[in-house]
């Protein structure tokens, strides 16, 4: 449908849907639309859509987009100001925004980027979301060098990732940390004057705020964009040290957005990155795998032998981590659980039992010889008898590493559950 806009007049586009300017100017979180030019806004998304002068567009929606009209500014006024406060000086900067969850945090990332880039700043992003990362695979930490505006992170591809394997920084914040260090490095060395880091929505309980504080201390940002209705960030702020903290309030008509939709749109992010993607076969001789598998490492022949003979069956693969035992048996063949159970007791250890074909699915990284990773894929097979490891993965390059993640994919790139729970 044709529809006209006044000047100052918004827009709130929600997907699935697109909307094409037939005549005036417009800006979509500080990136310029110009006539004749078209935008598309994802399921499970919404943008504003802001006339700078009298506009007529196009509008397509499904049955689930909608549009509404409001006199409300696109852009909060203090988002405006934050913009403008950071950029007023030309220097070398470092931002990190935090907020909780649907605050606003990648929309404030898009609009300072795109401010930046009409300014002629090189800038860098990085995406520190596992859960809801726009940018990388969902399970990754990811590094975007941008040289033009844009009006949705989820266009772009990174430059540089690291694979966590899990959508969740709950237990694994030290690798997040870990890897979102090395890849404000990789953006330092590369001359880059403005990097935005973009952050996840775990805020509440002491966990996340210790998360936090170790998240600002291991990147040293210059300055830290809080977007927050009620000083929900304080505790995070107050314990992260003497640091510039510029205060923002979250956009007035904010989409929220149930589990289901978050769900569907880490789908879309693992069909962006697995696309194209092929079987490849890996002899366990010529490549390294670790991760929650770990098919490089010494087989515990004696405990292997010793947890057979207490569940009288054969185990195709044992590993021993520091918490528990891992250990995979043929298909249709689940162990007695008060066999398990007298195993468990006599070993001093937990046993995780999986069956043949449970790692079908499974999300890894493929890395080269440098430990860059290259690209994700999901398990086909493993072999655990003769070696050998079957990936379905859009990755041509010569591969070193696979790390294996704990999160299942079914065959169409839906997320089903993780690979197993600790």
């Amino acid at each position: 449908m044709k529809r006209r806009v006044n000047e100052r007049k918004a827009l709130l586009i929600d997907g699935p849907a697109s909307i094409y300017l037939i005549s005036g100017k417009a800006e979509v979180l500080g990136a310029e639309i110009k006539p004749e030019m078209k935008v598309v806004v994802r399921r499970g998304k919404r943008i504003p859509f802001e006339a700078l002068s009298e506009c007529e567009a196009e509008i397509c929606m499904s049955d689930e987009g909608s549009c509404i009209e409001t006199d409300a500014p696109a852009i909060p006024s203090s988002w405006r100001a934050a913009a403008e406060e950071i950029l007023s000086e030309r220097n070398s900067k470092s931002i990190l925004i935090l907020g909780g969850v649907d605050s606003g945090k990648t929309s404030f990332s898009v609009y300072l980027a795109n401010s930046a880039l009409r300014r002629g700043w090189r800038i860098a992003v990085l995406d520190c979301d596992l859960g809801q990362s726009d940018l990388g695979p969902p399970g990754t930490i990811s590094l975007c060098f941008v040289d033009k505006q844009f009006t949705d992170l989820f266009t772009l591809f990174p430059d540089e990732s690291v694979f966590i394997g899990i959508t969740s920084p709950s237990g694994v914040v030290d690798e997040v940390v870990k890897a979102a260090a090395k890849l404000k490095n990789v953006a330092s060395s590369s001359g880059e004057n403005l990097l935005i880091t973009n952050t996840d929505g775990w805020i509440e309980g002491e966990d996340a705020v210790e998360y936090k504080v170790k998240l600002i201390k291991a990147l040293d940002p210059d300055c830290i964009v809080a977007i927050q209705a009620g000083g929900e960030l304080e505790p995070i702020i107050s314990s992260a040290g003497k640091r510039r903290i510029i205060s923002v309030e979250p956009p007035e008509k904010a989409r929220r957005r149930d589990q289901e939709t978050r769900r569907l749109l880490r789908g879309f992010a693992y069909k962006k990155h697995l696309k194209g993607s092929r079987t490849r076969i890996f002899p366990l001789k010529w490549i390294q795998v670790e991760g929650s598998l770990n098919l490089n490492s010494q087989v515990a022949e004696r405990l292997r032998e010793r947890i057979e003979e207490i569940l009288g069956e054969e185990i195709l693969y044992c590993e021993e981590k520091s918490r528990f035992i891992l250990i995979v048996t043929e298909r249709n063949m689940r162990p007695d659980m008060e066999r398990l159970r007298i195993a468990e007791a006599e070993i001093g250890k937990r046993i995780i039992a999986l069956q043949k074909g449970d790692e079908k699915g499974i999300l890894v990284s493929l890395e080269d010889r440098n430990e860059k990773m290259l690209g994700i894929g999901t398990i086909e097979s493993i072999d655990f008898r003769n070696g050998v490891v079957k990936v379905r993965t859009p990755v041509d390059k010569p591969v070193s590493k696979i790390k294996v993640g704990r999160i299942r994919l079914d065959p169409e790139g839906n997320e089903k559950e993780v690979f197993f729970r600790l």
